[in-house]
């Protein structure tokens, strides 16, 4: 078979694209990947890195090749604040971890955790009053700290709320900028010796040993995923060490904090700007509010509010790039990704792929009903990653964004106050590049559709 060369893709072309390669690095690589169709590459120096896009040949690379590639090693910059977490980790170490902490997110666990995103979703309305304005990024990022925090410790963390999420914002930006200058070392720009952000890292180390210190010590055990990561034991007996313990909760504080909260956010700035999603909305929680039926005894089922969900993780995903490095010539199709090649698959720019998805850049939900998302083609919807190396805590994700946005939608209603159109600040999570300002309308039995 004869191999064609990879298209090649220029920044040159784009003053905008040079301009991102210095000032966000992360942005730079989300506008190689949209501009590289099916595939693409991009050589400058020692950089060498394909773009794949098209959904048979991701599912190669993900799942039917799997084992011909690693974790990119930007990816491994997390390790200054995640250590050797499940993000981060490769080869048996990966293995004995995600043998260890996939009981957590057993379906049965999940649906215990139902319980509590809702309660913490009913709190946080309730403190607002109507007619505030919010930050909706804010508000989204105590909400599922709180989520994470009862389901890692069974504890609310609210009182150190704010200063945390404001921490691990701080060590993400700091990782961002270690990756980069990892991805583009022909780039200069990036993450000097930060003293603030590597503060900020071992404030959230500090908080988190002295929980596994004190949940040690603690005589009866509470069952949450903090206690099974301590309890977890491999078939040779081999538990997780304190400090594999405190990696990967704070994995999960990265992965269930930053990464929900952000779709959380942009799904609400969707929603305030189509009156039709939001009528619909909250004619399912009303109905549902009908039955009365307790969450924890079987799966929350909202097919609206579901469907909403994955239609905003499919614009915004919360992981946009997923990067690997071929340790072996593979083929696709009539192309070669050589041994050594960094790949970079964005879910951002695959979600946006017209031939699958009409009108790319249209919210509809609609994209996700049963029958139309049964006909999507493989690997064309992976906001959770796909094959071994997904997302651990995906179905979780669902859970939680179906019922936060449900209850949400029972209660009260968010009208979107900021001044023109938002766009996207891609860093660790594709972040809005500015704050997103709601009023909220609380929601009683005389102001309903239309009120």
């Amino acid at each position: 078979m004869r191999n064609r060369r990879i298209p090649a893709l220029s920044a040159s072309r784009n003053p905008l694209s040079l301009r991102d390669a210095f000032t966000n690095p992360s942005a730079f690589l989300l506008r190689l990947s949209c501009a590289a169709g099916d595939i693409g590459e991009f050589k400058a120096g020692p950089v060498h890195i394909i773009c794949v896009n098209r959904p048979e040949w991701v599912h190669t690379i993900l799942v039917e090749q799997a084992s011909a590639f690693r974790k990119m090693p930007a990816v491994k910059t997390l390790r200054v604040f995640t250590g050797d977490g499940l993000l981060v980790s490769d080869g048996a170490t990966w293995v004995k971890h995600r043998r260890l902490a996939a009981p957590a997110f057993h379906r049965q666990r999940i649906l215990a955790y139902q319980s509590v995103a809702m309660r913490a979703t009913q709190e946080m309305i309730a403190g607002w009053h109507d007619g505030q304005v919010i930050d909706l990024e804010h508000e989204m990022k105590r909400l599922t700290l709180t989520i994470v925090g009862r389901a890692l410790f069974t504890r609310d963390v609210n009182e150190v709320a704010d200063g945390l999420s404001r921490d691990v914002d701080r060590a993400l930006d700091y990782v961002n900028g270690l990756s980069s200058r990892v991805t583009l070392p022909i780039i200069r720009s990036i993450a000097r010796h930060d003293r603030e952000a590597l503060a900020a890292i071992a404030r959230v180390d500090a908080a988190v040993r002295n929980l596994i210190r004190t949940r040690r010590a603690q005589a009866a055990p509470t069952a949450d995923l903090l206690d099974m990561l301590l309890a977890a034991r491999t078939e040779d007996g081999e538990a997780l060490s304190d400090d594999e313990v405190r990696d990967e909760v704070i994995t999960m504080f990265v992965a269930g904090h930053e990464t929900v909260a952000t779709v959380l956010t942009w799904l609400f700035y969707l929603v305030a700007r189509h009156p039709e999603v939001q009528a619909d909305l909250e004619r399912e929680a009303r109905e549902a509010q009908a039955v009365d039926r307790s969450p924890a005894d079987e799966p929350f089922q909202r097919p609206y509010a579901m469907r909403v969900y994955k239609e905003a993780m499919r614009l915004y995903p919360g992981g946009f790039t997923i990067g690997r490095q071929a340790i072996q010539d593979v083929r696709l199709g009539d192309y070669v990704i050589p041994a050594g090649a960094w790949v970079m698959i964005s879910p951002y720019s695959v979600h946006r792929n017209p031939a699958i998805f009409p009108s790319p850049e249209r919210f509809d939900p609609e994209r996700f009903t049963p029958e139309n998302e049964r006909a999507l083609p493989r690997a064309s919807y992976i906001p959770f990653g796909i094959g071994p190396r997904a997302c651990i805590g995906g179905q979780f994700a669902l859970m939680e964004g179906q019922v936060i946005v449900s209850t949400l939608a029972a209660q009260a209603r968010l009208v979107n106050v900021t001044p023109g159109e938002v766009g996207i600040r891609p860093l660790v999570t594709l972040r809005p590049d500015r704050k997103i300002e709601m009023r909220v309308q609380k929601i009683s039995p005389g102001r309903r559709e239309g009120s």
